[in-house]
């Protein structure tokens, strides 16, 4: 299988995890810990994956942007991760700049596929 398809399925798991999260949060006023490592866990091994594809063939700039995005959006949700309090979600400004992020490296990721 392709390292970029493969790396777009991951992430598009890990942004349906997030959305769930993000409704839970929304709706609910609740946060679940163990989607929240799954979520993480998506978007770290489809990161991984796209910096394998970054390493076995480097002249392509849009997967270099968009490994940079994700990048960006790994080190938001480790903030999210550690300032949001133990019995309330996190807040849900620093979760939209977290989002946004990683929906504009899966952008890039998607346009480069075709």
């Amino acid at each position: 299988m392709n390292l970029l398809i493969l790396t777009v399925l991951l992430v598009l798991s890990a942004v349906a995890v997030g959305a769930y999260l993000v409704l839970l949060g929304l709706r609910h006023r609740k946060c679940s810990r163990a989607l929240a490592l799954t979520h993480a866990s998506l978007a770290l091994t489809g990161t991984i994956v796209l910096f394998l594809e970054i390493f076995s063939d480097p002249t392509d700039k849009l997967n270099n942007v968009a490994a940079l995005f994700l990048f960006f959006a790994i080190v938001g949700g480790g903030i999210v991760f550690a300032l949001h309090e133990e019995s309330r979600p996190p807040s849900m400004g620093a979760v939209t700049v977290h989002a946004i992020m990683g929906l504009v490296g899966l952008s890039l990721l998607i346009i480069n596929l075709s």
